[in-house]
């Protein structure tokens, strides 16, 4: 599935509904990676940031459910953890995280050299 002539605004078109369907949501913010080059492990890494311990089971709900809309068979790990879950459908993984588990893991800044794109909540 890897295409090194995309544009990142090319790259993130076959994920915007699931981007939107957390955005939707009120997501304070979403973040789309494309780790095709510089990751052996997935191709696109999504993190999302949720408001509250509800809030992020709200994004793992919709999250899992557009998953599943896109038949794309994914396992969770840290379905129970109130910073960090994360749901691995191969050569995609959404994270869903607090506000303090992305000050602590700094995700965003692990894939500093990927191409990305951010979205922020209209509402806040």
């Amino acid at each position: 599935m890897k295409d090194n002539n995309k544009t990142i605004e090319e790259f993130y078109e076959p994920y915007r509904p699931l981007v939107d369907a957390l955005l939707d949501k009120h997501a304070l913010e979403v973040t789309v990676h494309n780790l095709s080059e510089v990751s052996g492990f997935t191709e696109a890494f999504i993190v999302a940031i949720a408001r509250s311990d509800l809030h992020a089971r709200t994004l793992r709900d919709t999250a899992g459910d557009m998953l599943d809309e896109m038949e794309l068979p994914h396992r969770v790990e840290g379905e129970e953890s109130s910073r960090w879950c994360l749901m691995d459908a191969g050569h995609l993984v959404v994270n869903i995280l607090s506000r303090e588990g992305q000050e602590y893991y700094r995700l965003d800044s692990l894939w500093g050299d990927a191409p990305s794109l951010k979205f922020k909540d209209t509402d806040e």
